[in-house]
């Protein structure tokens, strides 16, 4: 018999309400085990310098504070992500594109983000 463990994720929200709700969507809804999460820059640098998993959900601003530090992480350590934000995408630069959803966000559409950010197929 074989177990296949969930795929883990990050998430950086500096809302706790948001992350709470983020984190129950992506645990009972979706079958993801979520390995931590992050509400300000520093923790977000830490978690995605140090915190084994297959994807990530971020939050653009982090108490006032933009991500790009965390992205930048993420990106070294080849793990992918989704931008869960209420930014333009025309107002993210460039190397920090990838699949987005627009807050407030369904189930559906954060699912089909998570699948193309990981090279899944779509659901």
């Amino acid at each position: 018999m074989s177990i296949t463990a969930s795929p883990r994720v990050i998430v950086f929200e500096d809302h706790s309400g948001l992350a709470s709700a983020l984190t129950d969507l992506l645990e009972e809804r979706l079958g993801y085990d979520v390995a931590a999460c992050a509400g300000c820059i520093e923790e977000a640098i830490r978690v995605a310098h140090v915190e084994r998993c297959d994807v990530a959900v971020v939050d653009l601003d982090l108490q006032g504070v933009m991500a790009y530090p965390a992205l930048d992480e993420l990106q070294r350590r080849g793990i992918p992500y989704v931008l869960a934000t209420g930014a333009m995408p025309v107002d993210i630069p460039g190397r920090y594109r990838a699949p987005l959803v627009h807050k407030p966000y369904s189930a559906h559409q954060l699912e089909r983000a998570i699948r193309e950010a990981s090279g899944l197929p779509a659901c």
